[in-house]
């Protein structure tokens, strides 16, 4: 399964108090996914992602990921076994004239065992997102 988001982050938004975009995911492993950064970036939209205090991405804590039309295709090997099933992406823009936006897609396996339903898939993600109040 796939999970997308398209951030647009204004410019300006410093570090000290970044755009934090909740992904929200279910129950499974997450296996891999892309960021991609469109042209104009220019190594001033900053990029990273956090579950829960935990940086995932880059793993590197303290790094991020600043590129310019470029896609960046990463692996990962984490179970999302406990709710909540959030990701935190966050961005920020050194840009002090033009927002800049940035794409996300995370790829999640169900864990082994697990219904695959379709029906029961789209009940879990929908309490998930209800519980979390979107």
């Amino acid at each position: 399964m796939d999970f997308v988001k398209y951030i647009s982050t204004p410019a300006g938004q410093a570090e000290g108090t970044p755009l934090i975009t909740r992904m929200i995911l279910t129950r499974g492993r997450l296996v891999g996914g892309y960021v991609y950064f469109p042209s104009g970036a220019a190594g001033v939209l900053h990029f990273l992602a956090r579950i829960g205090i935990h940086q995932i991405l880059p793993f590197n804590t303290g790094e991020n990921i600043r590129l310019d039309d470029c896609v960046f295709p990463f692996s990962l090997g984490i179970d999302l076994g406990e709710p909540p099933f959030v990701i935190d992406l966050v961005t920020w823009n050194d840009s002090a004239l033009y927002a800049h936006v940035l794409t996300v897609l995370f790829s999640l396996e169900p864990n082994p065992g697990d219904p695959h339903e379709l029906k029961k898939l789209i009940a879990d993600f929908a309490a998930q997102e209800a519980g979390l109040g979107k």
